[in-house]
C-alpha cells in the first residue's frame, strides 16, 4: 500500500475510534492493529482489524447494572456502518477490567494487542507490556498457537481437495511456527511472522526450504486477493503434520500474580 493511502486510512481509523468513544461515553486507553496487517502478511484487499481498550467514568464501575464490556463496530469501504462479513474495518474494544482479567489469564489474543507495532491511539501501560513479554503463562500460549495451527490445517487445508488459500496456509503455519518458537526460546514470538521465521531458521529449527516457501507465500499474498487459491504444498503439509505429532510444551515457571494489575487500573480510571 502506498504511503499516502496508508496515512489516509490511519486518519480515518482514528476518526472512527474517537467517534465510537463519544457514542459510548468512554475514553480510549490505546488502539492498535491486529491480525494479518500486524503480522506482516496481509493481502492487497485485507481488512483492518482494529482493537482497542477503553475505560469509563469511575462511578460507572459502582453500579449494579454495568455497561457492556465489549464495543464492536464494522465499516465498509465508504466508512459506513455495516455487517462484519465483508467489511473493510472491523473494530472491537474491551473494557479495561475485562482486558485486564483476560491478560492476567495469559489470553493470547490480548497479549498480541499489546505487542502490535501499529498503534493508532494512546499508550500501552508499561506494566501490561511487561506482563505480556515476561510474566505470561508459557504453557497457555504454546497450546493456543498449536491449537490455532491444528484447527486451520484440519479445517481449511487437509480436506480442500488440493486447493487452499495462502491465508489459511499461513494461519496454519503461523500457529505451528509460533508454538515452536515459544518452546525453543521461552519467550513470546515476534509480532511480525517473517521475523519469527528468520529467528527459528537461525537456530536450525526450520529448514531452508520451509523458510523460503513461507516467505514466498507471504510475498505473493501481498500482491493477491484474500480468496486466491493455490495447490497444496506437500512439504508444508508434511511439516505441519510432523509438528502436530510432537507434544513437548515448554517447561518454565508461571508467575501467578492475581493482584498485579490492581495498582495500575485504579490510577487509569481516576485519571491520576
Amino acid at each position: 500500500m502506498r504511503a499516502g493511502k496508508r496515512t489516509k486510512m490511519r486518519k480515518e481509523i482514528i476518526k472512527l475510534v474517537n467517534e465510537l468513544a463519544i457514542e459510548y461515553d468512554v475514553k480510549i486507553l490505546f488502539c492498535v492493529e491486529s491480525g494479518s496487517r500486524a503480522w506482516g502478511m496481509e493481502s492487497k484487499d485485507s481488512d483492518y482489524d482494529v482493537r482497542f481498550v477503553y475505560y469509563r467514568k469511575p462511578e460507572e464501575y459502582t453500579k449494579i447494572n454495568p455497561k457492556p464490556e465489549v464495543i464492536s463496530a464494522s465499516f465498509n469501504d465508504k466508512l459506513e456502518r455495516c455487517q462484519p462479513e465483508g467489511c473493510l474495518i472491523d473494530m472491537q474494544g474491551f473494557d479495561l477490567l475485562k482486558f485486564s482479567k483476560m491478560l492476567s489469564s495469559s489470553n493470547p489474543t490480548v497479549i498480541e494487542w499489546l505487542n502490535s507495532d501499529i498503534v493508532y491511539l494512546g499508550n500501552k501501560p508499561e506494566e501490561y507490556v511487561r506482563f505480556s513479554k515476561e510474566l505470561f503463562n508459557f504453557m497457555s500460549i504454546y497450546y493456543h498457537y498449536k491449537s490455532m495451527g491444528k484447527q486451520n490445517y484440519l479445517k481449511y487445508i487437509k480436506p480442500q481437495n488440493h486447493l487452499a488459500t495462502p491465508k489459511k496456509y499461513l494461519y496454519a503455519c503461523r500457529g505451528i511456527i509460533c508454538a515452536l518458537y515459544v518452546k525453543e526460546f521461552l519467550e513470546l514470538p515476534p509480532i511480525k511472522f517473517p521475523e519469527t521465521l528468520s529467528k527459528l531458521y537461525g537456530s536450525d529449527c526450520i529448514s531452508d526450504e520451509i523458510l523460503n516457501l513461507l516467505l514466498n507465500i507471504i510475498d505473493n499474498k501481498k500482491s493477491q486477493k484474500e480468496k486466491h487459491k493455490i495447490e497444496n504444498i506437500e512439504i508444508l503439509d508434511e511439516f505441519i503434520e510432523k509438528q502436530l505429532k510432537i507434544d513437548e510444551a515448554p517447561n518454565k515457571r508461571h508467575y501467578h500474580l492475581p493482584n498485579y494489575f490492581n495498582d495500575v487500573i485504579i490510577p487509569i480510571i481516576h485519571g491520576v
